[in-house]
């Protein structure tokens, strides 16, 4: 703790100097000062802790000292020395902030006893200095997410915690913008939780540094991938967008990181309209189901309102997305029924584009298409009564759909499905084994002893694993895993009746590594042991 003695006759600070071993308690002594003036000018070089100060000396005086200290607002504790037990005086330099009042020469005891008193007082207001420093971070984000989330406080209230917070908001009217951080398919990447808070320490200062002009903003991490910004800025909406998409444009080439933004209305009150705000923000980044990553979207520009009304119909008579709906189910069990790819494209590029066009709502894009997946089953079903339904829309489909991030995504799912069906529906009516399972059971009759996969095989013949595990079960009875383990205890069979091979031999060589699993696995399909099969033969 630093320590200024100030008086003008200097034998008063050298006897301050001596009466006490400031050292050993923890003082660090300064150069006095012989008046108020002097002081001020020496503070601006080394300011003290606390000061020892006469209350009468030339130039400037104590009391007016204490004064120019309180209006620069310099956190100096202060201790009144003084040749007179004048009680106006002790009042005054309490008023302006003076922890005690001494008469002069002060007894060393009470001098001792008053220092320590402060400086155990200067250190625990130090330590609450630092304890609100390190956690202002996390109450500033806690304010700030208050807000968004439907806090209203009273305008003196904002005006006291965004002060004491160094949160850069006032009440004038604001904007909430989220930034949707995303993937880079061309760079994915994965990082450990450290490497995490270091990419999103860059992210913020490039949003900080690429915004900078935004003289009124504040940014916190609402979800881990999606900053909110809470931004009071005027301008136009056009001036607003360049900003993001230069933002979003920093942080690509920088990090490799794509960027979407969603941006509320501009609302009057923070302290009051928050949550709107935010809400707003949300809905807005919500149509980056149609537009794809990486755009600014305005909530001004998009009217969910009137397309959620268009899209769901009206309750009485037959709504016109009730007869879109059941015209397209019609057209594409059609194009199913026979087999026509062209007209199944067609469909389609017809179905999705309605979507995009009425801008129905995400979870009605899904339910409508799911539904169109569930009648090209049924189809299907009933041309191939072997073929059920569950089969063919399986659990793995429905999840695939309603994780959907995008439209264009949306389109994929559903239009690789129903291509499968399409094929599988063609191949079933050939007459015969068709090429395809032909070619499959090809390599697994010469290759049983590799380790085969489904993936592999279906590689190979140019089908997807799917399609190659619905068509092999249809045509052969069997599925892939079972014909492989047929084909290889055939060969078991030839190998123990025409060679003296060795149990493990022949195991090795027909794809089994572990001889004891052959053994069992023989034994099972046989109803023999290895060795009294070729005991019997």
């Amino acid at each position: 703790m630093k320590i200024m003695a100030i008086d003008d006759e200097i034998i008063v600070t050298t006897g301050l100097r001596v009466l006490l071993p400031w050292e050993e308690y923890g003082f660090e002594w300064l150069p006095p000062a012989e008046n108020g003036a002097q002081a001020l000018e020496q503070m601006k070089l080394a300011r003290p802790d606390v000061i020892l100060v006469d209350c009468r000396m030339p130039v400037m005086g104590g009391l007016e000292l204490l004064t120019e200290i309180h209006k620069r607002q310099w956190p100096i504790k202060s201790v009144i020395l003084s040749g007179h037990d004048e009680f106006d005086y002790a009042r005054q330099a309490l008023q302006l902030g003076a922890s005690d009042y001494l008469l002069k020469p002060p007894d060393t005891d009470k001098l001792r006893t008053v220092m320590m008193k402060l400086k155990a007082e200067w250190e625990q207001e130090n330590r609450h200095n630092r304890q609100q420093k390190e956690n202002l971070p996390v109450l500033r984000e806690r304010f700030v997410r208050s807000l968004l989330e439907g806090a209203k406080v009273s305008e003196p209230l904002f005006a006291e915690k965004t002060s004491s917070l160094g949160v850069p908001l006032s009440l004038q009217p604001f904007r909430v913008i989220l930034l949707q951080i995303g993937q880079d398919p061309e760079a994915p990447r994965l990082y450990p939780y450290d490497g995490e808070q270091l990419m999103k320490f860059a992210i913020e200062n490039i949003i900080d540094e690429t915004l900078r002009h935004w003289e009124q903003k504040c940014m916190i991490w609402d979800q881990p991938d999606r900053v909110a910004v809470i931004a009071q800025i005027p301008g136009s909406i056009d001036a607003l967008r360049g900003d993001l998409l230069q933002t979003a444009a920093n942080i690509r080439q920088t990090l490799r990181y794509i960027v979407t933004a969603g941006v509320g209305a501009a609302c009057e009150r923070l302290a009051k309209d928050g949550k709107a705000a935010y809400d707003q923000a949300k809905t807005a980044l919500e149509y980056q189901y149609y537009t794809g990553p990486g755009e600014v979207i305005f909530i001004e520009e998009i009217d969910w309102e009137t397309s959620a009304k268009t899209a769901q119909g009206q309750s009485a008579g037959r709504a016109p997305d009730e007869l879109y709906a059941s015209a397209a189910h019609e057209r594409l069990c059609m194009a199913l029924k026979i087999g026509n790819d062209l007209e199944l494209e067609a469909w389609l590029q017809s179905f999705f584009a309605g979507f995009h066009e009425r801008e129905m709502p995400v979870q009605l894009t899904k339910t409508e298409s799911l539904q169109a997946m569930m009648s090209a089953a049924n189809v299907i079903a009933e041309l191939h009564p072997k073929l059920q339904p569950g089969q063919l829309l399986t659990s793995a489909h429905i999840q695939s759909v309603f994780t959907a991030a995008t439209l264009e995504t949306l389109h994929g799912i559903c239009g690789s499905f129903l291509r499968e069906l399409l094929k599988l529906t063609v191949d079933m009516r050939k007459s015969g084994k068709h090429h395809v399972i032909e070619a499959a059971k090809a390599i697994l009759d010469t290759r049983y002893d590799s380790n085969l996969s489904l993936e592999s095989v279906a590689r190979e013949v140019y089908v997807s694993p799917v399609y190659l595990s619905f068509l092999f079960k249809q045509v052969e009875g069997v599925n892939v895993t079972d014909y492989v383990t047929h084909v290889r205890i055939e060969k078991a069979k030839q190998l123990l009746l025409a060679t003296n091979l060795k149990t493990y031999e022949i195991a090795s060589r027909i794809g089994y590594q572990d001889e004891k699993y052959f053994s069992r696995l023989f034994k099972k399909k046989v109803g023999l042991t290895p060795s009294v099969f070729r005991q019997q033969g």
